[in-house]
């Protein structure tokens, strides 16, 4: 068995006390009927009227309640609770005015009617307790649905009223005046004792697994009263099969256990719904104070971090009028923070600005978005703002926006970039400077190559070729021995070697072939010399009159290759290269791509990647994109375009 949760073991223990105590009592009584027979009412009539009453009127309780207490959300158990017990109100009145001994009602067929509407009354509480006891699923109704429930209800009582007094024989016989009460009326009394019984077991059941999980505005009810109140119901049917007379004492415990049983069924329902709505009351005053008290306090944290930021912070409505501003903004724009209260923002913005700025911030509060960087710049969204003495400065803000009682609010946060604003522009003339340099370095270096390499080829190449062609005529004299023919024929070699040597340095410092055939003729010499020396397939894909190109450009587009294919051979751990050229009427876009073992972004991120490094300042220098991609396991290719609308700053290699 499940253990009940603390705060429906108390009521329950007390709700099985006061059963076990009646059922002993009871017992007691029963056993003893032949001295409790002995006791007679003086007043049966006015005892029985007095009782009947008050249950009637707790029953009408009981369905006012059920019926009005939350009538938004009306549930089936409400509506069929509340029509059940307005129905048995009604039996009841019928039972009481019909009871023998009132006016107009004195005979046996009386009291035969009056049990009648009894029996009835009684069947339909306890069929409804058994059902509610089996937690039957609670929809929602309708208006229309729970007043057809209700008319249904009426119209049943008044049918079962008509027969009870038109035609009363269509009912067995309840009461003679021989006999009393007739075996049909104790059989009714019987059935009615074991539905209570069975109604008061489910309803412990229920009530030992805990209490039901209830829904905020609907109907309330408490299962261990209904335990109590089945209970004692099926009780006091027992005392009503046992007398005789009206006058009885059996009839008034009856009743008083009736009566016993309404007040639980008025607690189970109407004392605990009526006391619902005041604890919710008394809850939500407390928790509206305790949320007061979180707010006050959120609202002093919010104010404290308001007033000791950094940043400026400026609160504004649809109107531009100023509702929070913090020290940092009043210091930022020169004034005092409550000389800025209430004023319109336009003070702090230029005046070239003001026409639009209302249209911009209401452009804004209708696109959806509920904050965003301001500014029309996008690399930097800063704005521009007015001090106190008309001069301006540049600042960096974000703006968001909320409604607030169908108004739109707006707050600023910004700061002060005058001095970052300066060095960024100091850090750019640097940064151009450095370029304008590079490209004049690289120039110079290209020009000393070239001078380098053409004293190497036309002056140093001359006296070897000079030397080996004395050499050769030396070699030819027939006097020399042969010892000495083969020393000749060493340094012959060695000569030969130095030519070979010296072409090999002159070419890397700066090909003939650039100079003497042209760009495509150039790559034609690297990509050959690059396959046999490294043993790398490279494919050159283009066109010589696309490589018609000016001197700059030929030198910065071969000095990248170049670079590219030293990088490739030492690197790459390649097989293939491909080289590949597109001439467009604006630029030209070439690709070098290797199937070799890719390149991380770490890697080229690396700050002595002097070759990269080397390749991008040559292509800024001509005003071009240079971009490298490439994954691990998949090759590398290196991307560049170069336009033909710009003139290269400088003459570039």
């Amino acid at each position: 068995m499940t253990s009940t949760p603390r705060s429906t073991a108390p009521a329950l223990k007390q709700a099985i006390a006061a059963a076990v105590f009646a059922l002993i009592a009871s017992l007691i009584l029963w056993t003893n009927q032949q001295h409790v027979s002995r006791f007679f009412m003086l007043s049966p009539l006015l005892v029985h009227t007095l009782l009947e009453t008050i249950t009637i009127t707790i029953f009408v309780s009981v369905f006012i309640v059920c019926w009005n207490a939350f009538g938004g959300y009306r549930s089936r158990s409400s509506v069929v609770l509340a029509v059940t017990f307005l129905s048995a109100a009604i039996l009841g009145f019928v039972h009481a005015i019909s009871f023998q001994g009132m006016p107009e009602f004195t005979g046996p067929s009386d009291m035969h009617k009056s049990f009648s509407a009894w029996i009835a009354s009684r069947a339909i509480i306890a069929l409804t307790l058994l059902g509610l006891s089996m937690n039957p699923k609670d929809p929602n109704l309708s208006q229309r649905q729970s007043d057809a429930f209700l008319m249904t209800g009426l119209v049943l009582t008044a049918v079962i009223c008509g027969i009870i007094f038109m035609f009363p024989l269509a009912v067995p016989l309840m009461y003679t005046d021989q006999y009393g009460q007739t075996n049909f009326k104790i059989a009714c009394e019987v059935a009615l004792i074991l539905i209570n019984l069975i109604s008061a077991a489910l309803f412990l059941k229920h009530s030992l697994k805990g209490p039901d999980q209830q829904v905020e505005d609907r109907l309330e009810i408490a299962r261990v009263p209904l335990f109590l109140a089945s209970w004692l119901m099926g009780i006091s049917e027992v005392y009503f099969s046992l007398y005789a007379e009206r006058s009885d004492v059996n009839v008034a415990i009856g009743h008083f256990l009736q009566l016993a049983a309404a007040i639980a069924i008025y607690r189970s329902m109407v004392a605990i719904n009526i006391h619902k709505p005041y604890t919710r009351l008394a809850t939500q005053t407390i928790e509206i104070a305790r949320s007061a008290a979180e707010l006050a306090a959120q609202r002093e944290r919010l104010h404290r971090m308001i007033d000791t930021a950094i940043d400026g912070i400026i609160t504004v409505d649809e109107h531009q009028t100023i509702l929070i501003i913090n020290p940092a903004a009043a210091t930022i724009f020169g004034y005092d923070a409550e000389y800025l209260m209430g004023k319109s923002l336009t003070l702090l913005i230029p005046e070239r600005h003001r026409a639009g700025h209302g249209s911009h911030l209401k452009k804004f509060g209708e696109t959806g978005s509920t904050r965003r960087k301001m500014g029309s710049r996008s690399e930097d969204f800063y704005i521009t703002g007015r001090r106190s003495d008309g001069t301006e400065f540049p600042m960096e803000a974000s703006i968001a926006h909320q409604l607030e009682n169908g108004s739109r609010i707006y707050t600023v946060i910004f700061r002060d970039i005058t001095d970052r604003k300066i060095a960024k522009e100091k850090m750019a003339q640097y940064h151009e400077e450095l370029s304008q340099l590079s490209a004049a370095l690289q120039s110079i270096r290209e020009e000393e190559r070239k001078h380098i390499a053409r004293e190497l080829h036309d002056d140093l190449g001359q006296l070897l070729a000079a030397l080996r062609m004395d050499l050769t005529l030396v070699q030819r004299a027939p006097e020399l021995a042969a010892k000495s023919q083969s020393a000749i024929q060493s340094m012959d070699q060695l000569i030969l070697t130095a030519i070979t040597t010296l072409r090999r340095i002159a070419t890397d410092l700066r090909p003939r072939a650039l100079d003497e055939g042209g760009l495509f003729f150039a790559l034609q010499t690297l990509q050959r010399e690059f396959s046999q020396r490294h043993m790398i397939d490279c494919e050159l894909i283009a066109d010589e009159d696309q490589l018609t190109l000016d001197d700059a450009r030929s030198t910065a587009i071969f000095r990248i290759v170049q670079e590219s294919l030293t990088n490739v051979a030492r690197h790459a751990e390649a097989s293939a290269v491909t080289i590949e050229f597109e001439h467009f009427p604006d630029k030209i876009v070439f690709s070098i791509c290797d199937n070799g073992k890719g390149i991380d972004e770490e890697d080229m991120r690396k700050s002595r990647s002097f070759g990269l490094v080397g390749m991008r300042e040559r292509v800024k220098a001509m005003h071009g994109h240079f971009h490298v991609s490439g994954n691990a396991g998949e090759g590398t290719c290196l991307h560049v375009e170069l336009p033909f609308s710009r003139q290269t700053s400088g003459q570039t290699a």
